[in-house]
């Protein structure tokens, strides 16, 4: 596996397969988005194509915090949790058809470490004065399980786990940054359905690869 050295992200990329230094995975690969979107890597780095994709990924927990520290001044703290694990879900399935060029910068902004951390100890510190402790104590496992990416990562091995073909949710929002890209770019894009194909194959190349591991660790400690 070779490591590209980037600023932001660091990549690790296997014959089929993309890892971010930051954890995420996509079962794209350079050659995938050379035959996708010709020409599209001689005018964007694959590594920056990856980090538009991972600014995406990442808003279900930064743009889910933030409303969470909107919605605990307006409403109760039950209400206010309830309304955050909604947007939580309904994001979480649908940004990639929300992907936009125009809006990855103010979105990677928002979901920054110095912006995220402002608003959250600046949101939490006046309901704590205002006596709304339930709400500060929801606000607090939220920043940790959504700066974390605990939620996130969870339901990602879990649809994995379940995968039945098609893309995966990483890929999706990476194959809408391709297509977003491309059109800027005045590229054409593949219509057929080879990137798909090629990552429905490192998915279960992934899995079988694991699957072998796992039966080699048992026959080992049964032995």
């Amino acid at each position: 596996m070779k490591s590209r050295h980037t600023h932001t992200p660091h990549l690790f990329e296997s014959g089929f397969s993309t890892v971010t230094s930051g954890g995420h995975w996509f079962y794209a690969t350079q050659e995938m988005v050379r035959s996708f979107a010709p020409g599209l890597l001689k005018r964007r780095s694959y590594e920056d194509l990856v980090g538009e994709a991972v600014v995406w990924i990442e808003s279900t927990d930064s743009l889910a915090m933030l409303l969470f520290l909107v919605l605990a001044f307006q409403l109760p703290a039950g209400w206010a949790v309830a309304g955050t694990v909604l947007f939580y879900a309904l994001w979480y399935v649908g940004k990639s058809a929300l992907v936009t060029r125009w809006l990855t910068r103010p979105v990677s902004w928002l979901g920054s470490d110095l912006f995220q951390l402002a608003a959250a100890a600046f949101a939490l510190s006046f309901l704590g004065m205002d006596g709304r402790y339930a709400a500060v104590g929801a606000g607090i496992l939220f920043f940790f399980l959504f700066k974390v990416g605990l939620l996130r990562m969870g339901l990602t091995r879990w649809e994995l786990k379940r995968y039945r073909g098609g893309l995966t949710r990483n890929d999706r929002v990476l194959k809408m940054v391709l297509i977003r890209r491309a059109l800027a770019e005045g590229l054409e894009t593949d219509e057929t359905s080879r990137l798909e194909e090629g990552i429905r194959e490192g998915v279960f190349r992934m899995k079988q690869s694991f699957q072998k591991g796992t039966k080699k660790s048992k026959n080992s400690t049964s032995s």
